[in-house]
Parts: C-alpha cells; structure tokens; sequence
C-alpha cells in the first residue's frame, strides 16, 4: 500500500515505541510521589526531633484544642479514672498490653495516658498510680488496624479504646492525643514513641521506580531503532 504523496514512512514513530514511553509514565508519577513521601516523612521526624529538644511545658496549661506534636510535657494528676489495657501491644517481639488511665489535670481537663507496656501473661490488678507530677510526651493517637469482631471499649481488654465514648462519659473536656509517661516504674515498660515510618525506605522505593521507567525508555528507544533499521533494509 502505497503511502499519501508528501508523507514519510520513517517520519512516522513506530507504534510500539510509542505505546512504551507512555508505558513509563506510570512508574516515573510513582517514582515522584514515592520521593514528596519522603520528603513529608523527612519533615515530619525533623519536627518531632526537634519538640523533643524543647524544655517541657505543663500540659493543662496548653490551649484545650492544640494538637499534639510530640513534644514534652508534665502534669499533676486531680482525679483519675479506671486504667485498660489495649491488647496487640508487640514489642521486641513479645506479646503484651500497654495500659491506658483517663485522669484528670488542674484545669478540668482531661486525657489519657500510656502508663507504660506489660508482657503476657498480664496480672489481673492494676498498680495506683504514681505519686506527684507525671512526665510524658504528648503524641497523637494511634489509629490501630482493627478486623470485623475487633473489640472497641472504655474497660477491661481491648483491641482500641472507643475514644468518642470516653469523652462522653467524662465530666469535662477530653484533650486530644496520649501523653506516654517518660519515665514509668517497674514492671511497666515505656512504649517507643518515635514514629515507627522510615523516609529511606520512601526514598530506595523511589529510585526504584525511576530505574523501571528509565528501562522501559531505554527499551521504547532500543526498538525504535530496531525498526527503523528494518525500515531502512526494507527501503
């Protein structure tokens, strides 16, 4: 078949070729969102590194709808009310339960503290807690994977704690996030409280799929050549 006068065959990319380079769009737009994660990871940790620098601060005396950033704080407890355990707790590799208290600060206010990490098997009584100002830092709330019959409350063992239910049984106002207790007392164990997200990983995922989308081109372009060569033996 004959070709319209005025038009190249050659001119013409081959069809292939061109199906390929669009082909390594998709992991080039992975390779960029991989690299911004990152990068939001990166500012995350630097900021969560640099409130852990900064002098404490009391927390009833922090503004009731701030947000917690991880920062250092203390607090003298006025009323408390009965601690859970939230189970699926794992650390180095064992099993257990960290165990959440409601109390009440100077202001009114009140929030909810990680009183440290129990190994299975757990007792059945909770110890009091300790005497004089609290210490902690204050982070936001971990949002647990929780299956179907998972088991959401305010008492006893649970998966997650029903966290609207508390506030709404509390005589006044639930603070935002979890203060960790740094230190705790034996036989509790502080629960880490740096971000468990690694930016490294964001960045070698990156690298990985820009190599994918520079092979898929360099593939796109090694048939392109190709063809244009049987094109011009065919010539």
């Amino acid at each position: 078949m004959m070709s319209p006068p005025g038009v190249s065959t050659q001119s013409r990319p081959p069809r292939n070729a061109l199906w390929l380079m669009l082909l390594a769009l998709l992991p080039f737009a992975l390779a960029v969102w991989q690299y911004q994660r990152g990068e939001q990871r990166s500012a995350q940790l630097a900021a969560f590194e640099r409130a852990a620098n900064l002098p404490p601060r009391h927390l009833a005396e922090i503004a009731l709808d701030a947000e917690p950033n991880g920062q250092r704080v203390w607090l003298t407890v006025r009323d408390s009310q009965p601690s859970l355990r939230v189970a699926g707790a794992v650390l180095d590799g064992r099993d257990g339960v960290r165990e959440w208290q409601p109390v009440q600060l100077l202001d009114g206010s009140w929030v909810v503290i990680d009183r440290g990490w129990l190994p299975r098997p757990v007792g059945i009584v909770s110890l009091p807690l300790p005497a004089g100002r609290l210490s902690g830092r204050w982070v936001v709330r971990p949002a647990p994977y929780l299956l179907s019959k998972a088991r959401v409350g305010v008492e006893g063992e649970v998966d997650a704690l029903d966290w609207p239910r508390l506030a709404s049984s509390l005589p006044g106002t639930l603070r935002g996030g979890l203060v960790v207790l740094e230190p705790t007392l034996r036989p509790y164990t502080t629960w880490p409280v740096k971000p468990a997200f690694d930016p490294q990983r964001h960045y070698a995922y990156a690298l990985q799929w820009l190599l994918l989308a520079l092979c898929i081109v360099l593939a796109a372009w090694l048939m392109r050549r190709k063809q244009d060569g049987n094109r011009t033996r065919q010539d």
